[in-house]
């Protein structure tokens, strides 16, 4: 379930992130910034805590 879950949440991600460089290309940055920084985020908060 946990598998599952984090292939989804990438998912999610890459599509947020693919957005952003799509409307970043018309001139909006915005959602781009914001999909790194919260990726960013989420990969600082999940991916270095200890096991």
């Amino acid at each position: 379930m946990k598998f599952t879950l984090a292939i989804l949440t990438f998912v999610a991600f890459a599509f947020f992130i693919s957005w952003g460089i799509v409307m970043m290309m018309h001139g909006s940055p915005w959602l781009l910034l914001a999909s790194v920084g919260v990726f960013l985020g989420t990969f600082i908060k999940f991916g270095c805590l200890s096991h």
